[in-house]
């Protein structure tokens, strides 16, 4: 097994999937490659960052060597047949079945966005307040930072100067033509007004000319996937996050 540290020869295995890779994608920017270990064959990484282990895997000849490099507990992103290898590897628990849905350039199902303006740092106080509303039904966003906000496009709506909806991107890496969409929430009392719709639609007005624009979202979550189908995301592939812990 080899460490690859060209991100250029990184990006081109990359680039034969960039769906599914649009976060690894990210990881080429400079800061986040420092913090980033790659290996070959089958193109494995492990990023190291906010105080947890990350395992993202393209293949799966490189898995077990890329597990020697890692802090325990890792936080995995990977396909169903890498999740297979890990079982044998390592104690993998908390699967959550999820799909990776990419944006095909369709806009015919945009909305009105007027009512959403761009947040700034000034907004993280109301964002953090937003999203404890559902820090109880574990409906909140899992990886939000206060750094996203300035470093990536949030946007949000206010009512009575409440904020009542909100999205972003978990990244954002013009240099590498990726973006990925996430922290959306919609507080519970706001529910059903189509303010999920519009908060991630000025969201992806905003991101639009990137060349590969992905998301995340639960496979039982039903009624996110037809919001996002209907701005124009399709399905890309099915995958697990879940948590691997030594002991195998």
């Amino acid at each position: 097994m080899a460490r690859l540290t060209s991100a250029a020869e990184i990006r081109s295995l990359l680039r034969t999937d960039p769906l599914w890779s649009v976060y690894a994608l990210g990881d080429l920017l400079p800061d986040a490659f420092a913090k980033s270990k790659w290996f070959a064959p089958g193109l494995t990484l492990v990023y190291s960052d906010y105080g947890t282990c990350i395992l993202f895997a393209l293949g799966e000849e490189s898995i077990a060597e890329a597990l020697t490099h890692v802090s325990w507990p890792v936080h995995l992103q990977v396909l169903p047949r890498t999740l297979e290898l890990l079982d044998r590897l390592a104690v993998v628990t908390r699967r959550v079945a999820m799909w990776r849905m990419g944006w095909n350039g369709e806009r015919s199902g945009w909305v009105d966005t007027t009512r959403a303006r761009r947040l700034t740092a000034a907004d993280v106080p109301a964002l953090e307040d937003l999203y404890s509303d559902g820090a109880l039904s574990g409906e909140a966003p899992d990886f939000f930072f206060p750094s996203m906000v300035t470093a990536g496009v949030f946007w949000g709506v206010y009512e009575d100067r409440r904020l009542v909806a909100a999205a972003g991107t978990h990244l954002y890496a013009p240099a590498e033509g990726a973006v990925a969409i996430g922290n959306v929430y919609v507080h519970r009392q706001w529910r059903r007004r189509g303010l999920g719709k519009l908060v991630t639609c000025a969201v992806l007005r905003a991101v639009a000319e990137s060349e590969t624009v992905g998301l995340n979202v639960r496979m039982d979550n039903a009624a996110a996937v037809r919001v996002y189908e209907s701005l124009g995301f399709r399905k890309h592939c099915g995958f697990f996050e879940a948590l691997a812990t030594a002991g195998r």
